[in-house]
């Protein structure tokens, strides 16, 4: 784990403040296999499934979903998309 600090000034002077902490693990996104909860036959298998990405969510607040059934063309026009919001 580490941190950085920086310095701020604001009207009441200089100040130095922590503004981020990152955990080991910060950069890993975990991947969910989604074809499980397509496959499963029985609502007990899927909630196994939704765990996971509840538990994923938990951890890193990102995941990273395989195996969905979504057809490459669509996912590829989702992220062309996405370059087209400012920011």
């Amino acid at each position: 784990m580490f941190s950085f600090r920086v310095s701020v000034i604001s009207r009441a002077g200089l100040k130095r403040r922590g503004l981020a902490t990152i955990a080991p693990n910060a950069a890993r996104i975990p991947v969910i296999d989604f074809s499980k909860f397509r496959a499963a036959r029985s609502a007990e298998e899927k909630k196994q499934t939704a765990n996971e990405i509840v538990g994923a969510f938990k951890d890193s607040g990102f995941i990273y979903v395989s195996n969905h059934g979504i057809p490459a063309e669509t996912v590829q026009m989702a992220f062309q998309k996405v370059c087209l919001f400012p920011g």
